[in-house]
């Protein structure tokens, strides 16, 4: 698949994703420990500084990101360097840096991380509710990996198996020249393409003890909600928690009872799972009374919806300040990308707007009302 976005500005953006090949697939950790060994190690023509400082001398950004799903390389530059920018790509891409000393300086890298992680409440909290609540699946470890237990080999099997011909999308966009993407495909062998799992949380909770001074609340619950139907939630949860100031859990648990510093609440619709998710933090003493006014506000968002109120001034909010969400290039191209990786129609966004300014309040507040999953919630804490 071949995304491009034109405009008149001299600079290029130029990724390529690896769809299928992200953390949920091959062992805990090893997607990111081979995007961190591409985006810092070089190639084995030029490794180590000896590649960066080409891309430094050329203005050249390149970054390489592993999500839960895909892996994703991308580069930025100057119009006047898609020459140079291309070849350095297709050489990093063509020769790896997967030696012996590449390996052991991006596991120094990578585990110090973890460690400085460990102080990390936040970070803590969450990945011990996907620990929870997702056992026994890939979604159990964070993308970074616990720690690292795997080999050189396993690095270069994972390049071999998942950077294939067959999940390769590129995403082009500013003022480019033309560019032969057969050069690049050519790179990768055929393979096969594995579907992605999905995966349903579990309603369990956990708490972890920490020397901290105040309580980090991370739940989360299954929504299941149909492709259709996601603008629906996503003007729902707008009310419910992801408008910040002036959404039901804000208002009623910090501005009103001041149980939390923060509270929030958005959905997660992924090919892998759906959920809403959120956090909160609070005095340790709070923490009982916060949890449970988030479980009642949920519970009588679910039972009475949403108010007259309430409904016209998120959809005032979300269609106004679309335009802010498209100002960009990378916001253009980061669109275009998951139209098509969600498998939306042509111009969905566009629709989108159109659904939410046209949807009823009765129509809203039954899907409010249809989707009572989100009462199953689990918590994760660290408290003192």
């Amino acid at each position: 698949m071949i995304i491009t976005q034109k405009d008149n500005l001299d600079r290029v953006i130029f990724e390529i994703i690896m769809e299928n090949s992200g953390a949920i697939f091959g062992k805990n950790g090893i997607a990111n420990f081979l995007a961190k060994i591409l985006q810092n190690r070089g190639s084995s023509k030029n490794p180590d500084t000896k590649f960066l400082e080409k891309l430094d001398n050329n203005a050249i950004h390149l970054s390489v990101a592993s999500g839960k799903e895909t892996i994703t390389i991308h580069t930025s530059f100057l119009k006047e360097k898609q020459k140079t920018a291309l070849k350095l790509l297709k050489e990093l891409l063509t020769f790896p840096n997967f030696s012996k000393d590449a390996f052991n300086k991006t596991k120094q890298e990578i585990e110090a991380t973890i460690q400085r992680k460990q102080t990390d409440f936040d970070y803590i909290a969450s990945i011990n509710l996907n620990k929870t609540t997702f056992k026994n699946t890939p979604l159990q470890y964070p993308t970074i990996g616990e720690n690292i237990n795997f080999k050189l080999n396993d690095i270069k099997n994972h390049f071999q198996n998942f950077f294939i011909k067959e999940n390769i999308t590129f995403v082009v966009g500013g003022n480019y020249d033309e560019i032969n993407f057969d050069e690049f495909i050519d790179i990768f062998p055929n393979g096969t393409k594995q579907p992605i799992p999905f995966f349903e949380p579990k309603q369990e909770n956990i708490e972890i003890i920490k020397p901290t001074e105040q309580a980090y609340i991370y739940f989360n619950a299954p929504y299941n909600v149909s492709k259709k139907d996601r603008y629906k939630a996503k003007l729902a949860s707008f009310i419910l928690g992801a408008g910040g100031f002036g959404s039901r859990i804000m208002e009623e648990i910090r501005v009103k009872n001041g149980f939390a510093y923060s509270a929030y609440a958005r959905n997660e619709f992924t090919n892998h799972s759906n959920l809403l998710k959120g956090h909160m933090q609070t005095k340790l003493e709070n923490e009982k009374d916060a949890i449970d006014k988030l479980k009642n506000v949920i519970e009588n968002f679910v039972e009475n919806g949403v108010t007259q109120d309430e409904f016209i001034q998120a959809k005032q909010f979300l269609i106004g300040s679309e335009p802010l969400r498209n100002e960009t290039l990378n916001q253009k191209l980061a669109k275009l990308f998951n139209q098509y990786y969600n498998g939306y129609e042509k111009n969905y966004y566009e629709k989108e707007l159109k659904m939410i300014e046209n949807i009823s309040l009765k129509e809203l507040n039954k899907f409010i009302k249809n989707h009572n999953e989100i009462l199953k919630l689990s918590f994760s804490v660290v408290k003192k």
